[in-house]
């Protein structure tokens, strides 16, 4: 059975994060969720509905990056009567993570508490070079059940999809979706005071689009 859905397109934005900021939940206390997002606050769903999310961004010069400079999609998972910040969110976020000396396509999900993973970013012309990215997370099924996928998204010249790198499989995501919403938008981060106070930019050319079911 096939269900009707709608596409909507959060316009282009530009986007700034002071130092000191961060998405992240380590035991045994650490928990922070105070890196800027857009829109603000995100745009709410019903789970449910959640099909697919995707954005195209771009960092600064890579030789212009500190440790765990980041920027990318993020997805947060709430329910009514839950607390914000509290262990009974989740979220998930995905894109790029400047991490010793060069950029990685990094992901993070956070049931409980976070786990973290990293491959090169293909493809990157040097450090002088911004470190830009399509990612693309959505909702899938196979005969074992449901899943959230995220992917890096290759184009051509032309700006055609090639490509479609798998990233992750996050299995938690849909196991409960009753009463659950998401929370869809594009973050940037930069967590270490290192290096002075200056802003991290990231730029968002294409927006944010989201497709959900047509209820």
């Amino acid at each position: 059975m096939s269900f009707a859905t709608k596409t909507t397109t959060v316009p282009p934005f530009n986007l700034s994060s002071p130092a000191g900021t961060d998405i992240w939940r380590k035991p045994p206390s650490h928990d922070v969720f105070d890196a800027p997002s857009h829109p603000s606050p995100l745009q709410q769903h019903p789970l449910k509905s959640f099909q697919r999310a995707r954005l195209t961004f771009s960092l600064p010069p890579a030789n212009q990056l500190r440790q765990y400079d980041q920027a990318g999609l993020v997805l947060h998972f709430t329910k009514p009567g839950a607390e914000y910040g509290s262990l009974k969110d989740k979220w998930l976020k995905t894109g790029i993570e400047f991490y010793y000396g060069k950029p990685y396509v990094s992901t993070v999900g956070t049931d409980q508490w976070s786990d973290w993973s990293v491959l090169p970013l293909t493809p990157f012309a040097g450090n002088e070079s911004r470190p830009s990215a399509t990612i693309e997370a959505r909702r899938e099924k196979d005969p074992l059940g449901k899943s959230l996928w995220v992917y890096q998204i290759i184009k051509d010249e032309s700006g055609k999809e090639v490509e479609r790198i798998p990233l992750r499989e996050v299995n938690w995501v849909f196991a409960d979706e009753e009463g659950w919403n998401v929370g869809i938008g594009g973050y940037v981060a930069r967590p270490t005071k290192e290096g002075g106070e200056a802003l991290l930019d990231s730029e968002f050319p294409e927006g944010v689009e989201v497709e959900i079911l047509d209820n």
